[in-house]
């Protein structure tokens, strides 16, 4: 077993890799003024315009930096002028197969989950290329044609596909492109530099299939032996949070060399919760006793330095924290995901640093009892995209325009903000 003294010397590497990712954010606040955000962004887009040095190749080693381009779509990207389709480019839906999936993106979705019950025959390479995942990108590039956020409006968003392919126990895509080992696992067995190569070979069969996006790695504390204890057991890849940030590192170095966007997970901290949020509800120690469970995701996104890479993002879980609390929003009782506190934290950096301006995620809204057992899924998503989410996500059993109709009449009623609406498809637009 991987001990946190056998780690050692290669932390301080994996802060030189750090620098390369953590300002992900800084990216994408780059963009957020031409994607039709409100807000003024300069100031956080400084760093990056005037950092100097260049990110070394990546060879392998846990030391070297991303090197695959930031997307060229950023800067020109432009959120929709009609309400419908705004509401639409603000989620994250999960899909079935393709008709519901070009449903979804006619409805103004940029952004499809391939989850446990997708067809996988959309994959591209995996069926009828007129309907797959590369037929389904033309499709949004033509929708966004049609609604106007092409030609001397910009360019809007590209359709973004994300999937849950962790290793062990949560991969979808195993049947496809193999398997790869749990995280608990690779950090028993390998060394970071390994896991780099392992990821980057794995994130480029994602890509071949039309993934962009993967919702990985897991930057959890190790809380509990088995799977069962608190939804996460061997997706953990340690109790030490000093050899989870090396190995979170690793993987989403070698999912950026592959162009496919990590998104770590489940901020503020699932590992020391009590409960599954897939069937009820999740809670975890005080605010004031998670500095451990904080800490990698702070390593992570705290960095200094410039990117070269796409980028990562944030998912925030629905666990109730004690003492992370916002007006009306008392995390005891309020679920991560729905609480404005927790964004703010993020916003704000975690643990000291500079502040995430990237896209935070949310787990899924419409699957997981933590939160259906309180809202219905147009209301979940709402009170997401209220408390500071940019992707609420929702599962195939959502029901897509039901959705917007209630983003649209929370709008039109006073209780979202459309501003609040443009920054959440601005910050997609700017990432995909």
């Amino acid at each position: 077993p991987r001990s946190a003294t056998a780690t050692t010397p290669v932390r301080g590497s994996s802060v030189a890799y750090l620098a390369g990712v953590a300002l992900a954010g800084v990216v994408v606040a780059g963009a957020l003024t031409a994607c039709g955000s409100t807000q003024d962004d300069s100031d956080d887009s400084t760093p990056a315009a005037t950092a100097s040095g260049t990110a070394p190749a990546a060879t392998g080693s846990a030391s070297s930096a991303p090197t695959t381009d930031t997307p060229d779509t950023a800067a020109s990207c432009a959120v929709p002028e009609d309400l419908a389709q705004l509401a639409g480019s603000a989620l994250a839906v999960g899909v079935t197969g393709f008709d519901d999936a070009a449903a979804a993106v006619d409805a103004g979705v940029r952004h499809i989950f391939v989850g446990s019950g997708t067809d996988l025959s959309i994959l591209d390479g995996q069926g009828d290329p007129e309907r797959s995942i590369s037929a389904l990108k033309d499709r949004a590039r033509a929708a966004n044609e049609t609604n106007g956020v092409n030609g001397d409006n910009g360019d809007g968003a590209e359709l973004a596909v994300s999937v849950d392919e962790e290793g062990g126990q949560v991969q979808r895509l195993a049947g496809v492109i193999g398997e790869v080992p749990s995280a608990r696992q690779l950090a028993e067995t390998m060394e970071p530099g390994q896991v780099i190569d392992l990821f980057a070979e794995h994130g480029r069969k994602m890509a071949e299939l039309g993934i962009t996006m993967d919702f990985a790695p897991v930057v959890d504390l190790a809380g509990g032996e088995q799977i069962s204890d608190n939804a996460i057991g061997d997706r953990s890849f340690s109790d030490d949070p000093a050899v989870v940030t090396d190995y979170a590192a690793a993987a989403a170095q070698g999912l950026q060399q592959a162009g496919v966007t990590p998104v770590i997970k489940h901020f503020p901290g699932h590992g020391h919760a009590t409960g599954d949020s897939h069937h009820g509800t999740v809670t975890t120690p005080p605010i004031d006793q998670m500095d451990a469970d904080l800490q990698p995701f702070a390593d992570l996104l705290n960095g200094e330095g410039d990117t070269d890479g796409p980028g990562i993002a944030v998912m925030v879980g629905h666990m109730q924290t004690p003492g992370l609390d916002a007006p009306d929003a008392p995390g005891a009782s309020t679920p991560a995901s729905l609480n404005p506190a927790v964004y703010e934290m993020l916003r704000t950096g975690p643990v000291g640093g500079p502040g995430f301006d990237g896209v935070i995620f949310t787990d899924d809204l419409t699957g997981m009892a933590a939160i259906t057992d309180l809202h219905s899924g147009p209301d979940a998503v709402v009170a997401a995209v209220r408390a500071g989410s940019d992707a609420p996500l929702t599962s195939t059993a959502a029901n897509v325009q039901a959705t917007v109709d209630g983003i649209v009449a929370a709008v039109e009623e006073g209780s979202l903000d459309r501003e609040r609406l443009e920054e959440t498809s601005a910050r997609q637009c700017a990432l995909n």
